[in-house]
């Protein structure tokens, strides 16, 4: 199968979770079809973007941003704007034209107009997160960032309105779209992590006795929002129980919010190389998000490694994760702290938690399962003769 997968960012290096998930599934799917990649430019070139894409697909093409016009900059909202490409425009247009392709992937809802409505190929559109259910978290927003909410909620029921196929990373988000725009043929196809890179210290050898780790991009609000929180409110009784607590804050571009709540038992790494040492020595991965959606890396990946986890219920959320069983899910912040305390007090037992984790993510999160997994719902689309909006 010929496949036109559009990006609107470079999925290189991997030092986030959307690069993280595009490059693995485009490189599981692509030992299965054959794919071309077409890609927005960063605003800087990156070094070597071509040659480690160019390895994995048929084609990789990548284009400069352009400014938007007068009446786009008031009409679309500000995602949009940040990602527009005239020249990605007219390139995916110039690949339907020129035929072959038996669908296209489009890799984010900021792309949902790039394709023509007359068109012969399926479409399918791709959500990393529900942008608007993220805008919809802000609290006292800006008239500004009203209006720009009005215009992506727009965006998202026009991508509705013109694609009937969506794929999300949980069921959660899948829901709660269907919910808003009726009939619409959705997949999950969560995300997973490499096995070769993320390999089991054997028995735990290198685990601190009381280092906790929080893991992610560090300029994303949900995780800002957490971390901040879980400084505030629940690391002051986990220390006044443990005073040897070590908070990690590990992830890239920590915003300042984030970088002032350095100082003693907390650290601020910013981006590291491999998150692997990190998780490996971990007494656990504390997730305390409050905000659900997005890739849900920093649990798989965790996991993977044996490293147990406490996570709220919505931090976890859509993973098929057991309370008691995989990981200790706990909501609110004296009830996050005691579930942490819990594990810490306990390693046999919070290495038995991270065992059938482990077992667990391995079965079901592998990226080449989840590959195979998307290449299914491509063939479905593709052959199913469904062009029709949703509606």
């Amino acid at each position: 199968m010929k496949v036109l997968f559009v990006c609107p960012f470079v999925p290189w290096p991997l030092v986030n979770g959307g690069k993280i998930r595009t490059y693995h599934l485009l490189r599981a799917v692509a030992r299965q079809c054959e794919v071309h990649l077409r890609v927005i430019q960063e605003p800087a070139p990156i070094q070597d973007a071509a040659e480690a894409l160019g390895a994995v697909v048929a084609s990789a093409a990548f284009f400069e941003r352009s400014r938007p016009g007068r009446l786009e900059r008031w009409q679309l909202p500000k995602l949009e704007r940040w990602f527009h490409s005239r020249a990605l425009l007219e390139a995916v247009r110039a690949d339907l034209a020129g035929g072959g392709f038996q669908l296209v992937h489009l890799d984010e809802l900021l792309l949902a107009r790039i394709v023509p409505d007359a068109r012969t190929v399926p479409v399918v559109q791709h959500h990393h997160k529900l942008d608007t259910v993220l805008y919809e978290s802000l609290t006292h927003p800006s008239l500004e960032q009203r209006f720009d909410r009005w215009k992506l909620r727009r965006l998202e029921a026009e991508s509705a309105r013109r694609y009937r196929h969506h794929l999300f990373c949980s069921q959660d988000d899948a829901d709660t779209l269907r919910a808003r725009h009726g009939a619409l043929d959705c997949a999950v196809v969560p995300s997973g992590f490499d096995p070769e890179s993320f390999r089991p210290d054997p028995a735990g050898a290198g685990r601190a006795p009381a280092r906790l780790v929080f893991l992610g991009s560090m300029d994303y609000g949900p995780n800002v929002e957490a971390v901040v929180r879980f400084v505030r409110e629940s690391l002051p009784s986990v220390r006044a129980a443990r005073p040897d607590v070590v908070f990690e804050i590990v992830g890239g571009n920590p915003a300042p919010q984030v970088q002032a709540l350095a100082g003693p038992g907390v650290l601020v790494t910013g981006r590291v190389d491999e998150v692997q040492p990190y998780l490996s020595r971990a007494s656990a991965l504390v997730v305390p998000l409050a905000i659900g959606g997005g890739t849900r890396l920093k649990i798989v990946e965790a996991l993977a490694l044996g490293t147990p986890v406490v996570s709220t219920t919505i931090g976890a959320q859509g993973l098929g994760l057991v309370h008691g069983t995989h990981l200790a899910l706990a909501d609110g912040a004296e009830a996050f702290a005691r579930a942490t305390l819990a594990l810490l007090a306990d390693p046999a037992g919070a290495a038995r938690l991270g065992e059938r984790g482990r077992a667990y993510v391995h079965e079901h999160y592998r990226w080449e399962v989840l590959g195979r997994e998307l290449v299914d719902y491509w063939e479905r689309v593709a052959f199913s003769g469904a062009l029709s909006p949703s509606r």
